[in-house]
This record gives structure tokens, C-alpha cells and sequence, in this order.
């Protein structure tokens, strides 16, 4: 009887198989995760492209841009819509703005249903696809009725480069405001930024930028020790940071793990101390009413966050003009200021970003 030998491997070539696979892959997934990252970047971009194009038709609808938050009350901590709100109908979700009510506050009952929608354009590719901020902890605590969930938003307005958080937005030094701040009056009214104040140049003055939330990256920050993350009561663990297109409201000092719908590249802007907020802060920033009376932040004590996001080394921003650029975190601080607002008189060399 004849017996035939079976061809096979071997253990040791099989291990040497798997070794140069492992290899491989090891080569391979930078590579991937690289034209991944690259991917999102540039559908980051095109979300920012779709929301220039609503501010720019509203602006021919109103002859301004939208209020980056309405408040009719001295306690800008429950404002009535924000200006991500306004432009609900630019992005085609018209049905969620006929839902909201603008004469009440967004925390009321009448807008729970609105606020806790979820829009995909609001989403950082990069960082989450859908996202709310649990309000339930909150409402027990203060024993008042808040909606279950308000949707989540990975964008904010730039708010320039001051964090003063009075509702009287004319206190802060002209030099220094962004195009979007709190206002007295909402829609149809001509109480926004035009693009003729912007004595900049539309193309040298951000309108937005990248504001990841809901991110174990970014932590909020400790405001008595910036270097460690604060502790959320309500759960016992580092805070997140997040914030909603639709709360229209800031955090007060016994709640400073929010962030807001602004976004700010200094928290005072003048010297001696500009106290610069830099992009991609860890841990990151909260935005905190203190109640300042200087109303521009002369004591320091109110916070608005940073631009933040998870591309790398960079944020991605909307400008005046509808065009999108992506800055780099080691820009010099004081271009940085002077593309957040709009009419500082400074001049920014073409090649500075």
C-alpha cells in the first residue's frame, strides 16, 4: 500500500504567516485611518460650507446675520433661541422651526419636543454622527422642569475675543467682538451683525468654527485648577464638555462643566493679560456667567469656551465670506484674536493663516 504525504504548513510557517499579516495591517491602519481622518475633515468643511450659505440668506432676508443668542432678560442663563435656531429654515429643517416657539424660553414645555432634535449638519464627522445632553440631574437638582434631552452640537459662532457675558453686548470694546454676541431681539429684527460693520474684511473674520462636545478628550476644565478636569456631582466622573444648538442659555459658576453656541480665542483680549483661550485647550474651558457688572470681563470671573476638535492639529473654520479654512493650532495668538473679530482695525498678512 502507498501512502502520499498531504502538503500543508507547518506551525512555524503558519506563525510566520500570521506574523506578516499582523505586519501589514500594522503598516496598513495608519495609512487608513489617516484617509479616514482626511474624509471627515472634508465632511466637517462641507457642513461649515451649508451653514455659511444659511447665514448668507439670511442675511438677504434680514440685512444682518442672526443674534448668536436672544435674550429679553437681564439673566442671560435662560435666553430664548439661539442663532443656530434662526437658521433652521436654510438648512431645510423647516418643520423644527415651525415647532419652536419663539416667544417662550426654549427650556419650557411648548419647545421640548424641537429642542431634542437631532441635526446631522450639527455633527462633527470626526467626533459623533448623533448626540444629547441628559438635562434630567439638572432639573431634579433645581427642582424645576427642563426638556428630557436637548440634541447636541459640535459648532459654535465666534464670539470674538472677549467672554464678558452681559446681555448688553455694547460694553465690550469694540475692537473686540465677534460677529455674534447676546441680543435683546430675534428674528426679523435688524439687530445683527451686517456684513457691511465688518470692517475687517468678510474674508479675514470668523463667523464659526469647530466645538467638539460629548468627547472624553475634552474634558471641562477645573476653573479653581486648570490643569485637572472638574467632577460632574451628578455622576461622580470627569465632565465632559457639550453643549446644544438649542439651549440657549451659559452655565453659572456652581454648574462650570457646559460649554455654549460661542466660542471665544480670548477671554479678556487687552493687555496686560489678553488671557488667550488657544484652540484645542485640554482640559477644556467651560462657559460660565458670573455676573461680571463690568460686562466685559474686567474681573476675569466669566468663561466662554474654545474653539476645539478632534482633527489633527487644527480646527476647521467658517469666515464672513462663506469661505472654509482649516487653522492650525500653532497660530501666533494675536492673529488669532484679530480673525475672531471684526472690527479691530488689525492687519493680518496673507500668508499669516
Amino acid at each position: 500500500m502507498r501512502y502520499h504525504s498531504r502538503l500543508g504548513f507547518t506551525l512555524v510557517e503558519l506563525l510566520v504567516v500570521i506574523a506578516v499579516i499582523g505586519v501589514l495591517i500594522g503598516l496598513l491602519l495608519p495609512a487608513v485611518q489617516k484617509v479616514r481622518e482626511a474624509a471627515n475633515r472634508l465632511k466637517c468643511q462641507n457642513n461649515l460650507k451649508q451653514l455659511g450659505l444659511a447665514l448668507h440668506n439670511y442675511h438677504g432676508d434680514y440685512n444682518c446675520f442672526p443674534p448668536g443668542m436672544v435674550s429679553s432678560s437681564i439673566d442671560v442663563a435662560d435666553a430664548s433661541a439661539t442663532g443656530f435656531t434662526f437658521l433652521l429654515p436654510y438648512i431645510e429643517q423647516d418643520n423644527i422651526y415651525r415647532a419652536y416657539h419663539f416667544d417662550d424660553a426654549w427650556s419650557l414645555k411648548n419647545n421640548f419636543d424641537a429642542v431634542a432634535m437631532e441635526i446631522k449638519i450639527f455633527y462633527c464627522p470626526s467626533n459623533r454622527a448623533s448626540g444629547s445632553i441628559d438635562l434630567g440631574p439638572i432639573a431634579t437638582q433645581w427642582s424645576i422642569t427642563l426638556p428630557p434631552f436637548a440634541a447636541a452640537c459640535d459648532y459654535a459662532f465666534c464670539r470674538g475675543a472677549n467672554a464678558g457675558l452681559s446681555r448688553d453686548w455694547t460694553k465690550i470694546p469694540g475692537q473686540l467682538r465677534g460677529v455674534f454676541n447676546i441680543r435683546n431681539a430675534g428674528r426679523g429684527s435688524s439687530s445683527g451683525v451686517r456684513i457691511d460693520d465688518i470692517s475687517d474684511g468678510t474674508s479675514n473674520t470668523f463667523a464659526m468654527g469647530d466645538a467638539t462636545g460629548g468627547s472624553h478628550l475634552y474634558l471641562a476644565r477645573d476653573l479653581a485648577n486648570p490643569a485637572i478636569p472638574a467632577i460632574n456631582p451628578f455622576t461622580g466622573q470627569a465632565a465632559m464638555l457639550d453643549q446644544s444648538w438649542s439651549a440657549a442659555s451659559v452655565s453659572d459658576t456652581s454648574h462650570p462643566w457646559y460649554g455654549s453656541i460661542f466660542a471665544v480665542t480670548a477671554q479678556f483680549g487687552m493687555s496686560p493679560n489678553p488671557a488667550d483661550e488657544p484652540m484645542n485647550r485640554r482640559p477644556a474651558t467651560p462657559t460660565v456667567a458670573s455676573g461680571d457688572a463690568s460686562g466685559y470681563n474686567l474681573s476675569g470671573n466669566d468663561y466662554i469656551s474654545g474653539f476645539r476638535s478632534l482633527h489633527v492639529n487644527g480646527c476647521n473654520f467658517l469666515f464672513c465670506d462663506g469661505s472654509v479654512h482649516f487653522i492650525t493650532g500653532d497660530i501666533e495668538s494675536r492673529v488669532y484674536r484679530a480673525l475672531s473679530t471684526y472690527a479691530g482695525g488689525e492687519v493680518i498678512a496673507a500668508d499669516a493663516f
